[in-house]
């Protein structure tokens, strides 16, 4: 647990740090507590499911997200959209997590399987800790699209044809 000295200190740095070291020791002390919390609550971590019913509805939008990768760091996202994927050919279900990039931005961008280690989308509660897959989509006028799918830890129905068989 935080102790109280820590938080103090941590809320002080709210509106300005001296350097990125100190902003991520900040986030990682937040999150380890999230974590120690949730574990006492007995909230299994970083799973984006619920029994019988969705614990973050989609479509979702806000008008603006910000996502950390563990090698690229974090990223903002404008305009960003939540929303549930038709389920493969094995019943998996996937969701995506899509918004533009600020033109802005230059550099290398993540792309294909990276490690997403929190997303802050405000009014849903996103899944942490999880491999997921990055696309940047190009427009014609020069921005970017960036697309974050992940795999729903939900069980499927398996899909049938009209006989009844497995297809």
């Amino acid at each position: 647990m935080l102790t109280a000295d820590r938080f103090a200190e941590i809320c002080a740095g709210r509106t300005s740090y001296r350097s990125t070291e100190q902003l991520d020791r900040d986030v990682q002390d937040l999150l380890a507590e999230r974590a120690e919390l949730l574990a006492r609550l007995g909230v299994e971590q970083g799973k984006d499911t619920a029994d019988g019913g969705e614990s973050t509805p989609a479509p979702h939008t806000a008008r603006t997200a910000e996502v950390r990768f563990g090698v690229w760091g974090s990223l903002r996202l404008i305009g960003p959209t939540v929303r549930d994927l038709e389920p493969d050919y094995y019943g998996h279900f996937y969701r995506q997590l899509g918004g533009w990039l600020p033109d802005a931005l230059s550099g290398e961008l993540p792309r294909g399987t990276e490690y997403l280690e929190w997303v802050h989308m405000p009014g849903l509660v996103m899944p942490t800790g999880i491999n997921v897959q990055v696309a940047i989509s190009p427009t014609r006028d020069g921005s970017r699209y960036m697309t974050i799918e992940w795999r729903r830890e939900r069980p499927a129905t398996p899909r049938t044809t009209e006989r009844g068989g497995n297809r």
